[in-house]
């Protein structure tokens, strides 16, 4: 059963000097190794990851995450389709804590059965069926 990685993660295993860093590496560097279930990356998370990290790192640094999640057997980007933004937007509205982003992935993970994410923010916490990781532990 694959897990959701939020873009936290992402974004703190890349900065060496994010609050997150070393816990954000332990995570992704299990996922990589397989010691962690398969993470899914959405196409909406990968594009904030990227902006993100092209305005902190520079692009250099975003497309070597980029080519990292391509090769990775650990992780799946995967296209979100039109129903997930559709959920997304009712969650959105729903829950005032969650980024668009994060309804989006919250629609995500409804629509295919997926309880945890791996993430560094609180605000997935109230949604009733998300379960949140924020360490390298597998929870099956």
């Amino acid at each position: 059963m694959p897990v959701v990685v939020d873009s936290n993660i992402l974004i703190g295993q890349r900065l060496a000097r994010d609050q997150y860093h070393e816990r954000a590496n332990e995570i992704v560097r299990a996922i990589d190794h397989g010691d962690l279930p398969v993470a899914h990356v959405t196409d909406y998370v990968l594009g904030e990851v990227l902006n993100i990290l092209g305005r902190r790192a520079g692009h250099d640094a975003a497309i070597a995450t980029l080519d990292t999640l391509i090769e990775s057997a650990g992780f799946e980007i995967v296209r979100s389709p039109k129903a997930d933004f559709t959920s997304g937007q009712a969650l959105y509205r729903q829950y005032p804590s969650l980024t668009f982003v994060d309804a989006l992935t919250t629609a995500y993970m409804q629509r295919e059965g997926i309880e945890y994410v791996y993430s560094f923010d609180d605000d997935f916490d109230v949604v009733e069926d998300i379960r949140r990781l924020n360490t390298a532990s597998d929870p099956f």
